[in-house]
C-alpha cells in the first residue's frame, strides 16, 4: 500500500506503533485489576499481546515491506481490541478508546485510504461485536442489558467518535507530510545556497549578498560589510531592501546602478549584476546580488566635468566680460560729456541718475565676474585650519545672516596645511551664509575638520531645504542662485579657491534633509 510517508519515517512510526501498544495495553491491563472489582481473566489477551509484538518486532528488524507490516499489525490489532473488549464488559470496557488508538496510528502509517478503511472497520467490528453479543450470539460480559435503543444509541456514539477521530487525524496526518515535504524541499534550497555560498571568497573585492526570492538575506561577505556599512551578523536578519532601500524599485534587475544610502547615513554608488540561484528548470531558489562601490569614481567623475565646464565657461566668460566692460566705460564716459551741456529738469535728472547708478552696479559685476575668471594665484602659507574656522565662526556670530534659530556647531580637530588665508577664509564665509540661507527657518550648522591619511577633511553640513538632483549639477555654474537676491557666483568662487589649492570639493544633499559641502586638502 503507498503512502506519501517516507519509507524511514513509516519504519520508525511502525516501531513506536509497537512500543506504544504494548505499553498502553500494560497499563490498561493493571488498571483493570487495581481498580476495577468485576474479576475478569486477561490472561490470554495479554500473553497474546506480548507475543505479537515480539513477532512484529521481529518483522519489523528483518522486514522491509514496512506498508504491507503496518497494515496487517493494524488489523490484527483492531481484532485483539475487539477481542478484549468483548472480555472486559463490551459497551461499559474502556479497552475500546484503544480503537482511536489504531485510527490515529493507521492516519500516520498509512494513505488516506488506508486510515479511512481502518475507521469503517473498526465501526463495523465494534457494532458487531455489541450487537451479537446483545443477540445473544457471543456471550455478554457487562451489566444488565440494557433496551436496544439504547444500545444503538450508544454505539451510534461510539461510530461517530470513530469517525470524527479518523478524519481529523488524517487531516492532521496529511498535513504534517505535507509540511514536512516542504521542509525537507526548504532545506534542500537551504543547503544549496549554503554549499554554494561556502565556495565564495571572503576576500573578494566585490560585495556578495545572496538572498531567498522574498530579498532576506542568506549571504554577506566582508566586502559587502565594507561597502554597506551594515555587519554580517545584523545583515542575515534584514532584506536586501532594508540594506540598499531603492535597489528593488529598478524595472531591470539583472545589471543596474543606483544610488544608495548606507546604514551610517551616507550616499553611495553602487553597480550591480543579479543573478537567479535556479535549483532545476523550474524552480528559482534566490538570487546573488553582486555590487562594486563607485561612489569615489563617480564623484571624480563629477569634478572632472566640472572643471572641464568651469575652465571653458571662465575663458569664454572673461572674453564676454572684457568686451563688454570696455564699450561700457565709453558709454560711461559719452554720457557724463553729454548730460554737463544739457540743462535737465528735476525728472530727467532723476533718470540721469538711474542710468549712473546701474551703470555703476553693471559695472561692479563685471568687476566680481573677471575676478572670479581670472582669480589670482593663491599665496599659500602653513596655518592651522582649526584657527581659521574658529576666526571665521566667531566673525559669523555677529553677521547679520546669523538669525536667533540658526545655531553653529563645531567639531575641530588641529590641522595644519599649505593655504592662502584670505582666499580660505573666504571659502569658509561662503559656505556658512550660503547655510544660513538654506536654513530660512532655522537650524544647525556643523562644521566638522579632521586630518586622515595626510589628507585635511572639511564638512560643512546644514539641516536646510536642499538641493535637487538637477541643481546638483549646476551648483557650480557662475550665475545659477537658488536663493533670491543672490549673484549665483559665491559658489562657483569656492569651487575655484579649492581648485586653485589642488583641493576638491564634493556636495551630497536630499531635499528636505539637508545639505553636506566636503572639502579635502
Amino acid at each position: 500500500m503507498d503512502s506519501s510517508l517516507p519509507v524511514m519515517d513509516r519504519r520508525t512510526w511502525l516501531l513506536r506503533l509497537i512500543s506504544v501498544r504494548l505499553i498502553v495495553f500494560s497499563v490498561f491491563v493493571t488498571a483493570q485489576y487495581f481498580f476495577v472489582t468485576t474479576e475478569l481473566s486477561l490472561g490470554r489477551p495479554t500473553l497474546l499481546v506480548y507475543l505479537l509484538s515480539g513477532v512484529w518486532l521481529l518483522l519489523w528488524r528483518f522486514n522491509t515491506r514496512y506498508a504491507g507490516q503496518a497494515s496487517a499489525q493494524i488489523a490484527v490489532d483492531l481484532l485483539l481490541i475487539t477481542w478484549t473488549v468483548n472480555l472486559t464488559g463490551g459497551m461499559d470496557s474502556y479497552f475500546s478508546s484503544l480503537y482511536f488508538l489504531e485510527i490515529v496510528m493507521s492516519s500516520i502509517l498509512l494513505d488516506s485510504r488506508g486510515a479511512f478503511l481502518t475507521t469503517t472497520f473498526s465501526s463495523f467490528i465494534h457494532l458487531a461485536n455489541l450487537d451479537l453479543a446483545y443477540l445473544g450470539y457471543i456471550s455478554w460480559t457487562g451489566g444488565p442489558r440494557p433496551e436496544l435503543s439504547s444500545l444503538q444509541y450508544i454505539i451510534s456514539l461510539n461510530v461517530f467518535a470513530f469517525c470524527a477521530v479518523g478524519f481529523l487525524s488524517n487531516y492532521l496526518a496529511e498535513r504534517w507530510r505535507s509540511a514536512g515535504a516542504e521542509l525537507k524541499k526548504s532545506t534542500g534550497q537551504v543547503a544549496f545556497l549554503q554549499a554554494f555560498s561556502g565556495r565564495i571568497i571572503e576576500s573578494m573585492g566585490s560585495g556578495l549578498i545572496t538572498s531567498d526570492l522574498d530579498g532576506r538575506i542568506y549571504l554577506f561577505n566582508q566586502a559587502a560589510e565594507k561597502i554597506t556599512g551594515c555587519s554580517s551578523r545584523d545583515a542575515l536578519h534584514m532584506t536586501i531592501e532594508e540594506v540598499l532601500p531603492g535597489i528593488l524599485s529598478k524595472a531591470d534587475l539583472r545589471k543596474c546602478d543606483i544610488w544608495t544610502r548606507r546604514l551610517d547615513g551616507n550616499d553611495a554608488y553602487l553597480r550591480f549584476t543579479v543573478s537567479p540561484v535556479v535549483i532545476d528548470d523550474r524552480h528559482t531558489a534566490g538570487y546573488v546580488w553582486c555590487f562594486e562601490d563607485l561612489t569615489e569614481l563617480r564623484m571624480l567623475e563629477r569634478q572632472v566635468r566640472q572643471k572641464e565646464q568651469m575652465a571653458a565657461i571662465g575663458e569664454m566668460s572673461a572674453g564676454i566680460a572684457h568686451e563688454i566692460r570696455n564699450p561700457l566705460a565709453s558709454i560711461t564716459g559719452s554720457f557724463n560729456l553729454l548730460q554737463s551741456d544739457l540743462d535737465l529738469n528735476a525728472e530727467q535728472r532723476q533718470l540721469v541718475d538711474i542710468i549712473m547708478r546701474e551703470t555703476e552696479r553693471l559695472n561692479l559685476t563685471i568687476t566680481d565676474f573677471l575676478s572670479y575668471a581670472r582669480l589670482p594665484a593663491p599665496k599659500p602659507k602653513r596655518t592651522d585650519l582649526s584657527i581659521l574656522i574658529s576666526e571665521t565662526v566667531s566673525l559669523l556670530r555677529n553677521s547679520p545672516e546669523l538669525k536667533p534659530t540658526h545655531r553653529i556647531e563645531t567639531e575641530l580637530e588641529p590641522v595644519h596645511a599649505m593655504v592662502d588665508e584670505s582666499m580660505m577664509r573666504q571659502v569658509f564665509y561662503n559656505l556658512a551664509t550660503n547655510a544660513f540661507k538654506a536654513m530660512p527657518d532655522g537650524g544647525v550648522l556643523t562644521i566638522i575638520l579632521e586630518a586622515r591619511n595626510g589628507v585635511a577633511k572639511m564638512r560643512f553640513r546644514d539641516t536646510g531645504i536642499g538641493f535637487g538632483e538637477d541643481e546638483l549639477k549646476k551648483l557650480f555654474l557662475p550665475f545659477h542662485s537658488s536663493f533670491k537676491n543672490g549673484t549665483g557666483l559665491g559658489l562657483p568662487i569656492v569651487y575655484q579657491i579649492v581648485t586653485a589649492h589642488n583641493g576638491a570639493i564634493g556636495v551630497k544633499s536630499r531635499r528636505g534633509v539637508g545639505t553636506t559641502f566636503y572639502i579635502d586638502l
